[in-house]
């Protein structure tokens, strides 16, 4: 998608709903300053363009029982690198992983994961990494806390 032009109002909009995607449009509208039916159209139009993909809700990963987070640095073997797409893919299915993100560098994948324990990140890893014959090295740091940006968009 290319850059969208956002006036000063669509930005606002945006960041209120980053922050709260369920913040009730009248509330939403009394926040930027503009009249609730203003805001609806804005709102739609925001979406139709693209640039508002969803709304998820912020899930506590320990809440449902995986106390263990963690982010696995994915090498691909240089022979295999046209397939990174296709594995990104596929591993977003892995029971755990949360997040998929493809990079630049020595590695090529990132993937976030939450898991019961550090013995069920092991098997994680073991079951559905370590035996593809695809990915050259991998690399787990585990994540301590996570903090989101300040400024979401």
């Amino acid at each position: 998608m290319s850059t969208v032009h956002l006036t000063d109002i669509d930005r606002k909009i945006v960041t209120a709903l980053a922050r709260h995607g369920r913040m009730p449009y009248k509330e939403l509208a009394a926040q930027v300053g503009i009249p609730t039916s203003t805001c609806h159209g804005r709102v739609q139009a925001l979406e139709e363009r693209g640039v508002i993909r969803g709304y998820q809700a912020d899930i506590d990963p320990e809440a449902l029982g995986r106390a263990v987070s963690a982010l696995i640095l994915v090498a691909v073997r240089a022979d295999q690198r046209d397939q990174v797409p296709v594995l990104a893919e596929d591993l977003r299915s892995v029971p755990g992983v949360q997040q998929v993100f493809l990079i630049g560098g020595e590695k090529d994948l990132v993937l976030h994961v939450s898991c019961e324990s550090v013995s069920a990140l092991r098997a994680l890893i073991a079951e559905h990494l370590s035996n593809r014959p695809a990915l050259a090295q991998t690399q787990t740091q585990i994540v301590f806390e996570h903090l989101s940006g300040l400024q979401p968009v």
